[in-house]
């Protein structure tokens, strides 16, 4: 996916889960908080409980593709 691919679908989550794969090959579902130009701010899902633990920056163009996830 191009970069712009991955911010839209993204953008169209936020506060809702979203598959994200690297470029490596590594998969996480992430919740996302807020987006900007650049990458988004997001929490692994496997670590929420009452509050979020801590939230972490996501390059677009780390992402080789991301789709809503299922859960």
């Amino acid at each position: 996916m191009r970069p712009d691919e991955v911010k839209r679908i993204v953008r169209e989550n936020i506060d809702k889960t979203v598959s994200i794969i690297y470029f490596d090959g590594t998969t996480q579902d992430l919740l996302v908080h807020t987006v900007d130009d650049e990458g988004f701010v997001c929490d692994l899902m496997s670590e929420m409980s009452e509050p979020p633990r801590y939230a972490y920056w996501v390059r677009f163009t780390d992402v080789r593709e991301a789709h809503p996830s299922s859960t």
